[in-house]
């Protein structure tokens, strides 16, 4: 079974903030993890541009507050849920 788009965030950000999947919702934004730092958004946005093949505008990573703002930017480069 192949991994869906959402699951591969879900992924990426659980990865990185060491946090179990079951404990991210789309409402969980940078200001409920002390983690979620600007290193760590960095390394986020680095993974989600990776593993995507895309390349994020400047706007679009300062926008990303929470799961359901990385769904959003990512469906504006075409990135299917």
């Amino acid at each position: 079974m192949s991994e869906n788009n959402y699951d591969k965030i879900i992924d990426i950000v659980s990865k990185i903030l060491l946090v179990d999947k079951e404990e991210l919702t789309e409402e969980i934004s940078r200001k409920d993890y002390e983690a979620w730092d600007s290193m760590t958004h960095l390394v986020i946005i680095s993974e989600l541009e990776q593993n995507f093949d895309i390349i994020l505008s400047d706007d679009d990573i300062i926008a990303m507050n929470t799961i359901s703002d990385i769904k959003t930017i990512l469906a504006k480069y075409e990135v299917s849920f």
